[in-house]
């Protein structure tokens, strides 16, 4: 969605590019897809939604480790009036396959995967309930070496860090 803020109907232009991301984080090589810009009209005060699609040849799928891999893409979508950058917003996202399977259970990309979770507070112990990047890390990282790959937060929204992290 496209909101124009002003007192003036306007034009403009969306487009977005998708990458891949690196095991940092980091887009890697050329865009594997994209959509070119479309433009449209959006009244003084409005919104617009813009849709379209876009296709991702071969996409490296997310799946759990240790027997898949957390591949993750980045959507670049830039908005544009008269030729000049007005907004740009960068979204994540995976690629994949889940199924719920009456006699398999949760098939991920094809693989039946045993869910092994653990109801995780929004808070770290001691450390308080402010944001910690590093002590969320290593908390996901124990976690992890126990064998667990699904994670419930509880009562309060997790911080979008934490959501990162657990990609």
């Amino acid at each position: 969605e496209v909101d124009n803020t002003t007192d003036a109907p306007v034009r403009v232009q969306v487009e977005s590019e998708f990458f891949e991301l690196d095991a940092q984080g980091r887009p890697q090589g050329p865009a594997v897809a994209s959509i070119p810009a479309i433009g449209f009209d959006i009244v003084a005060g409005g919104t617009t939604k813009a849709t379209s699609r876009a296709r991702i040849e071969s996409p490296r799928l997310w799946g759990p480790p240790p027997t898949q891999q957390p591949n993750l893409y980045l959507a670049a979508t830039t908005v544009r009036q008269g030729g000049r950058v007005i907004d740009r917003y960068q979204t994540r996202f995976g690629i994949r396959d889940v199924q719920w399977h009456p006699d398999r259970g949760v098939v991920v990309n094809g693989e039946h995967i045993v869910l092994n979770g653990v109801n995780q507070h929004h808070d770290l112990g001691a450390l308080g309930a402010a944001f910690n990047r590093r002590a969320a890390q290593r908390q996901l990282e124990i976690l992890r070496d126990m064998g667990v790959n699904a994670i419930r937060m509880a009562h309060n929204p997790p911080d979008t860090q934490l959501l990162e992290l657990t990609d």
